[in-house]
């Protein structure tokens, strides 16, 4: 896509989720959970796409982080 190896595209995604990760981390209140909220919607809809070829040890991880994340932006969102 757009000339740029596969192998490059998916680390500048994983960056940019990392920094929308750490931005909703360090913003306080509504718009850090809604930060986080969104990183977690990404996390989901890229999980859902490679769950089949994802080991079955290795799934019950990426629910927690996924729900972690879910928590710590409920927080963020209840605090205000």
């Amino acid at each position: 896509m757009f000339g740029v190896p596969r192998r490059l595209l998916i680390v500048l995604l994983a960056l940019a989720i990392g920094g929308l990760f750490a931005a909703g981390l360090f913003v306080h209140g509504r718009l850090g959970g809604g930060l986080l909220l969104v990183t977690d919607a990404i996390l989901i809809t890229l999980t859902q796409t490679v769950w089949h070829g994802v080991n079955p040890r290795r799934r019950p991880i990426r629910v927690v982080i996924i729900a972690v994340i879910a928590a710590i932006a409920v927080v963020k969102l209840v605090q205000g």
